[in-house]
């Protein structure tokens, strides 16, 4: 028997501004996506009683819940296993397909039951599969999710939101007022379940951000990061409820910032020792006044040392000792590349390291370089991270990129060595190296 925690999506008439939507999908004859999830959770909820599991649902009636309390019913429930049930839409009210999402920090065991679910669902309602559309080789599809953040739930929890099919679809919506259909869909999500809840579960990063579902997503990642409601192009009174602020603004929970200083011990216990540190390097004059400025970009994430990090290769090899510290003049070159960084930070919910900042020109023509890198003007950071993708990294610095004028520049997404460039130039600019 296992601990199972089902959470219809949406839900009540109200928004809860920066947080959890009442509703988002509308079918074209106004059928709406709460009803829906509210349907089907139930019906997933009384089969898995059947079966003998330990089941709660986050809602029993109408109602809408910050996501952060609906995890809780997980946490508190120390769940096996929470399955988040939504219907999609788009801006064209053309797509279609299934999927089923996992959080941008997701453990192995929340992406068996991602896959899980997603298979059996895809044997029921014969879409297209929208995981393999993103990752052919994976078919693990992590987005910015609030309901799955890590934090947000027990370590032992794995956890996935279901997008069940495009409601916003006239013949979808025709075919999910058919009750038999929404049993097998019900059906579906608690086999995918039990195909899951078997096998143990593996442990959890605890770091996070937050949208509601893939409609909030979807949105935030339009050029402005627009609302739902104008993403979808409805009106107020098809949502029933009056419009959030774009999903991209929503709590961030427990998101610790840190006072300025050297040697963060946040720092190390996110990504382990550093490649280097200041106090392996010989004294800098300049280092009190740099700690200043670190200071007053007011950072969340990263602190003066990780902005000095002078690189791998200046401390072994042929280009040791080729580096320096950026010349007092640069400094304020790294700013806005730097609160890109942060942004990119938070949202990812997950650690970040810094590989390269400033490179001093001998050490960037050491190191292969382009004669114009804009880590000679102490412009340009290149980082890695310890969960996803160069690519998922890639998407989230393009979204954060297109809110704001200053974050203007270049993003270079380097998969085989698994690191992202950002800078901040000014003029876009996009490539691909290996």
């Amino acid at each position: 028997m296992a601990r199972i925690v089902i959470d219809p999506g949406h839900g009540g008439s109200q928004n809860i501004p920066n947080d959890s939507t009442a509703n988002n999908a509308v079918g074209p004859k106004g059928t709406l996506e709460k009803n829906l999830t509210f349907d089907v959770g139930l019906r997933v909820r009384d089969l898995l009683k059947a079966t003998r599991h330990d089941v709660r649902v986050t809602r029993d009636t109408d109602v809408n819940l910050r996501l952060r309390d609906r995890a809780k019913v997980a946490r508190d429930f120390r769940a096996h296993a929470f399955v988040s049930i939504h219907f999609n839409a788009s801006t064209g009210h053309n797509a279609q397909g299934t999927e089923t999402l996992v959080h941008t920090s997701f453990s192995p065991s929340s992406a068996r039951l991602s896959l899980s679910v997603q298979d059996a669902l895809l044997a029921v309602t014969k879409l297209t599969d929208r995981n393999k559309t993103f990752d052919g080789r994976t078919r693990i599809k992590p987005q910015s999710l609030g309901v799955l953040r890590p934090d947000f739930h027990d370590p032992s929890t794995a956890g996935c939101l279901a997008e069940i099919s495009f409601l916003d679809r006239a013949d979808q919506e025709e075919q999910l007022q058919d009750k038999s259909h929404l049993q097998n869909i019900a059906r579906a999500i608690a086999t995918g379940i039990e195909g899951f809840t078997g096998k143990a579960a593996a442990s959890i990063p605890t770091e996070a951000v937050d949208a509601g579902d893939a409609i909030e997503v979807a949105a935030l990642e339009t050029v402005g990061a627009v609302d739902v409601v104008t993403f979808l192009g409805l009106n107020e009174v098809q949502v029933t409820a009056s419009h959030a602020p774009a999903a991209g603004t929503a709590d961030r929970g427990e998101d610790n910032a840190r006072p300025p200083g050297l040697f963060a011990k946040a720092f190390l216990e996110n990504v382990g020792p550093p490649l280097a540190l200041i106090a392996d390097e010989p004294k800098w004059p300049d280092l009190g006044d740099f700690v200043k400025f670190a200071a007053g970009l007011k950072l969340a994430h990263f602190t003066a040392d990780e902005l000095l990090f002078l690189g791998a290769s200046n401390k072994a090899g042929r280009c040791k000792g080729t580096n320096a510290f950026p010349p007092r003049e640069r400094w304020k070159n790294i700013a806005n590349t730097a609160q890109m960084l942060d942004a990119i930070r938070r949202e990812l919910g997950t650690p970040i390291r810094i590989l390269s900042c400033y490179r001093s020109p001998e050490y960037n023509a050491c190191v292969g370089g382009e004669d114009k890198s804009l880590h000679m003007e102490f412009n340009a950071i290149d980082f890695t991270c310890s969960q996803g993708t160069p690519e998922i990294w890639r998407r989230v610095a393009d979204r954060i990129r297109s809110r704001e004028k200053r974050f203007t520049g270049g993003i270079g997404v380097y998969p085989t060595k698994r690191f992202l460039h950002i800078d901040t130039r000014g003029k876009l600019a996009n490539w691909s190296g290996k």
